[in-house]
């Protein structure tokens, strides 16, 4: 991806929600127990709750993620005011994208009993940017779409949405180790 097209997507993600495209998507219902068969990620830093849809074809993943008020990080991120902070959406993003890279590098939407963890690191956010803060019981919509990957290394753009609204946006590289 040259300079000129992620300037371009960067401008698109930040205005234009990614729909899931009707052909080549299917609806899934995966919780929690199967996410943990697919990324390494481990309570309390587990962010995905559920995955709704994915779409091998285009490389999209659609995925949920539960603003849990309770949590320690609104303590002190801003007391009196709390906003989830962008690093978790962003590393919220990153997990629904190591999802996504799960069901492509499988070619396949179904989560298996003796499936391993997609192993990868992120290297790089090559932009974030944040729209509209995200509180305390939002339910976050996080959708990510496969822009490269192969088996050395992925990149992909994503979205926070709350109520259809686009809250953050990022493109993310990640190294598969």
């Amino acid at each position: 991806m040259n300079e000129i097209e992620k300037e371009e997507l960067i401008h698109k993600l930040k205005r234009t929600v990614v729909q899931m495209p009707a052909a080549g998507t299917v609806p899934v219902n995966y919780s929690k127990k199967d996410i943990d068969k697919i990324i390494p990620h481990r309570a309390p830093f587990a962010l995905i709750n559920k995955i709704h849809a994915v779409n091998l074809k285009d490389g999209l993943i659609e995925v949920s993620s539960f603003v849990n008020p309770d949590d320690i990080v609104f303590k002190g991120h801003f007391p009196g005011m709390p906003v989830y902070p962008g690093v978790m959406q962003i590393e919220s993003m990153g997990q629904a994208g190591l999802c996504m890279a799960y069901f492509l590098k499988n070619n396949t939407t179904v989560i298996a009993p003796d499936s391993t963890p997609v192993k990868g690191l992120f290297t790089r956010v090559h932009n974030a940017g944040f729209n509209k803060s995200v509180l305390p019981g939002n339910n976050m919509i996080i959708r990510v779409k496969s822009i490269e990957d192969d088996d050395f290394m992925g990149l992909m753009s994503a979205q926070v949405l709350v109520n259809d609204e686009i809250c953050s946006h990022s493109i993310l590289e990640v190294y598969y180790s």
